[in-house]
Parts: structure tokens; C-alpha cells; sequence
């Protein structure tokens, strides 16, 4: 790739790397990923974060035109990121439902219709973050096991708490939230203030349990530490059950694969497997019939444009 340093290029092929093994990651997962494996040289500052965002940008324009050039035969082009791999979850569209015709529908339905295979298992679980970045992580696990995903965007709302209270009250079977959250001052205490509030909401008590981040990961993940802000109102409650000089370390710090993979185990831990593959069984009737409705509609005579 011209006009780029050698420094760059290497940058975005161990960007590749970590993008190929997990994706798609947001650009601040990425970020402190290439940190804390240190295999190539890289700081946790505001001028790294800065440069893995131009040369990301790079290599996801180069992949991008090679695409555009339409010539299947042509290698893809060395230090280039497909696009798809990364994602901003604050820039996500907004986008109205529309098809070109009936049949298109049917086809729409065919494909998206899932069912509940939750609906007679003996729990209910979703999985609640105090951050949106963290999402494309893990949505790929709660797309695969039907799980809601809930963002609480730091101290959640009054309206996240009664709309939640209202759904959890009207669920007559045991509740488990797995939480995923900062390792600060402000990250401890928005879990048990969420939980507290939605219980007085809902009017039942329901398990809350954090799969992230927790002290012993940043040792165990060489996750980049920060100091304890000591403008925050709650650092004194943090240094009393952590220590005076305990680190702190932001969600985003943890491994993509790392977070995905404690998501799965954690939701697979309250499966009934016998009865959720009898759903299945009876989803893939479903699917018989829906295609078979699909390839009617697509039969009978279309009105001319």
C-alpha cells in the first residue's frame, strides 16, 4: 500500500489478525486488544487511538474499492480490513420495513421468523452492559440463543427501570441478568442500583450476576489500568472493598473472544438441552410450512407496474 509508513502497515495487519480471529469489534476494543497483547509496539493514549482510527480507515477504503473494482480474479489487496469486520454502534440506521411485493414478504418471513425456544424452558435470562460498545461482541452469542440484550448507558433511566419492571412481572419463572460492566467506582455501583430499581419496579426478586469485568482480569489479561478518579463521589466505597490504590479498567478493555465466549457459557448453564431441541424440531415444521406458502405466493399472476 503507497504512502503508507512500514509502522502503519504493521499495525494494520495485526489489526487484521485480531479482526479475523473475532469480528466484528468496535474501534475501542481494538484499540486496547492491541495494548494489552503488546506484541507489537503500541500505547494506551489518545495519539495511538488516533492512528489505529486513520489506518483502520485506510485499510477498510482500500478493501472497499478492490470490491467496487468488481474483478473476482484480482488478489485482495495486502494491508486492507473488510469493512463488515468493524462496526459503530452509535451510527447505526434507523430503517422502515418495505418490501416490492408480496411474495418479497413472504420471503422476508421465511427468513426471519425464529421461535421461542424459551418459552418452556424452567428460566429466563438476558444479558444487560453499561455500555453500547461492548454489543457487537456479544450479539452474535444472543442472536444465537434468542437472548435480549439490554444497555443501560451508565446509570440506567426511570424508563429503562418501569419498562423493564413491567417485563419482568409479567415472567412466572425464575429471572437470572448476566451483567457486564466497568471495573470502577461508578461501574460497581450502577449494577446493584439498576438491579434494586427494577425489583422495585417488577416487584420480584430476580439473579444478577457480572461476567465482567472483575478485579482479577486485568492481571490475568494484562488489561491497561487507570487510576481511581478521585473526583468521583463513590471512589472511597471502591478503595474500601478494593484497596486504597486498586486499579480500574473499562469494559471495552476485555478480549472480544473472551467476552463472547463467558456470554455463551453463562446462558448455555440454564438450558434445558431435551426441551429445547424438541423447539427446534418443531421450528423446522414451521419452516416446511412457510416455504411452502413462500412458493404459492411467488406462483400466482403479478399485477403490471
Amino acid at each position: 500500500m503507497r504512502g503508507l509508513s512500514e509502522s502503519t502497515k504493521q499495525l494494520i495487519r495485526y489489526a487484521y489478525r485480531l479482526l479475523e480471529a473475532v469480528h466484528p469489534q468496535t474501534l475501542r476494543q481494538l484499540h486496547y486488544a492491541i495494548f494489552s497483547l503488546a506484541v507489537i509496539l503500541y500505547a494506551n493514549d489518545k495519539a495511538s487511538y488516533q492512528r489505529l482510527s486513520r489506518a483502520t480507515t485506510v485499510a477498510r477504503r482500500t478493501f472497499r474499492a478492490w470490491q467496487l473494482d468488481g474483478d473476482d480474479e484480482s488478489p485482495v489487496p495486502a494491508d486492507s480490513i473488510p469493512p463488515a469486520w468493524m462496526i459503530d454502534e452509535t451510527r447505526e440506521p434507523e430503517t422502515v420495513s418495505v418490501w416490492t411485493d408480496a411474495a418479497a414478504y413472504i420471503e422476508a418471513v421465511k427468513r426471519s421468523y425464529r421461535r421461542d425456544n424459551w418459552q418452556d424452558q424452567e428460566n429466563y435470562c438476558e444479558v444487560w452492559s453499561e455500555k453500547a460498545t461492548i454489543l457487537a461482541a456479544i450479539r452474535p452469542v444472543a442472536d444465537k440463543w434468542g437472548i435480549t440484550l439490554r444497555v443501560c448507558h451508565g446509570f440506567g433511566s426511570t424508563g429503562m427501570e418501569q419498562q423493564i419492571g413491567a417485563a419482568f412481572a409479567e415472567i412466572e419463572k425464575p429471572i437470572t441478568v448476566y451483567y457486564l460492566g466497568d471495573h470502577d467506582p461508578s461501574g460497581r455501583v450502577i449494577e446493584q442500583d439498576i438491579h434494586d430499581r427494577v425489583v422495585t419496579a417488577s416487584g420480584c426478586e430476580f439473579t444478577m450476576e457480572r461476567l465482567a469485568i472483575h478485579q482479577a482480569d486485568i492481571a490475568k489479561f494484562k488489561l491497561p489500568p487507570q487510576r481511581i478518579k478521585s473526583s468521583d463521589s463513590r471512589a472511597a466505597g471502591f478503595r474500601k472493598r478494593f484497596g486504597k490504590n486498586a486499579p480500574t479498567v473499562e469494559l471495552d478493555a476485555l478480549p472480544a473472544g473472551e467476552l463472547r465466549w463467558r456470554v455463551e457459557k453463562a446462558i448455555k448453564r440454564l438450558i434445558d438441552f431435551d426441551t429445547w431441541n424438541r423447539q427446534v424440531a418443531i421450528q423446522d415444521v414451521e419452516f416446511a410450512c412457510i416455504a411452502d406458502i413462500a412458493a404459492k405466493m411467488k406462483a400466482l399472476p403479478q399485477l403490471e407496474r
